[in-house]
């Protein structure tokens, strides 16, 4: 009986190699924010500080307790919009939060005018909506955003 000798494994072509942890070459540059510059002085101005003057002015007449009323978008009949400029005004004079603005618009319109009524308030936010004809209204009392629209 002969002894058959075993073929040797064959040789690795690439042994693996070791693997370090290098630091990055670069170190990452950092980011800057700057403030939004003032748009060009008009003729009579005093530069950025008439700027800045105009950017608190809303601000001074909600301290008043003056409400600014300023309608975006009306599709309703004007003792429509009336009224819901004048339930909406006293709740943001009072500064009430926004849920109950909207909640209040939503039962004063559902009582008189039928349901179903949806009413959105904040300062910031988007709609993509459809709505009854001649029953949508977008404005801003101040700095508050309203959209009342029934569905």
């Amino acid at each position: 009986m002969a002894d058959a000798a075993t073929p040797a494994p064959p040789a690795e072509e690439n042994p693996p190699q070791p693997t370090t942890c290098e630091p990055p070459k670069e170190p990452p540059q950092p980011t800057t924010c700057e403030p939004p510059k003032p748009p060009p002085a008009e003729k009579g101005s005093k530069g950025p500080l008439d700027y800045i003057a105009g950017l608190l002015k809303d601000d001074e007449a909600e301290d008043k307790g003056d409400v600014k009323i300023n309608v975006k978008q009306c599709e309703m009949p004007d003792d429509m919009k009336e009224h819901a400029t004048n339930t909406a005004t006293p709740l943001v004079k009072e500064k009430k939060p926004h849920k109950d603005i909207a909640s209040a618009l939503k039962k004063e319109f559902d009582s008189k005018y039928e349901p179903t009524f949806i009413c959105i308030v904040g300062t910031d936010f988007g709609s993509s909506i459809t709505h009854t004809k001649d029953c949508f209204i977008y404005m801003y009392l101040n700095k508050t955003a309203i959209m009342l629209f029934k569905v």
